[in-house]
């Protein structure tokens, strides 16, 4: 539990600084909806930490799909 509330804080924290900035762009993804790059980052981020943290389990996330894993989480 400590590890999601230390992670979610994280992504907070990226996604403020992120929207907080006047630099960032958007796009259109393939089905029409909309994706920035901050949203990109933050799953990224979660991606990085939960492989780091928990290397069996697989991640599913909106912007960078499926991974697999192993430990039937």
């Amino acid at each position: 539990m400590d590890f999601a509330v230390l992670l979610a804080g994280r992504a907070g924290q990226r996604s403020a600084q992120g929207f907080f900035s006047d630099d960032w762009d958007s796009r259109l993804k393939e089905d029409g909806t909309g994706v920035t790059e901050i949203d990109v980052a933050v799953e990224e981020l979660l991606r990085k930490e939960v492989s780091r943290q928990l290397p069996g389990d697989g991640i599913f996330g909106e912007e960078g799909g499926s991974t697999s894993g192993s430990s039937g989480r």
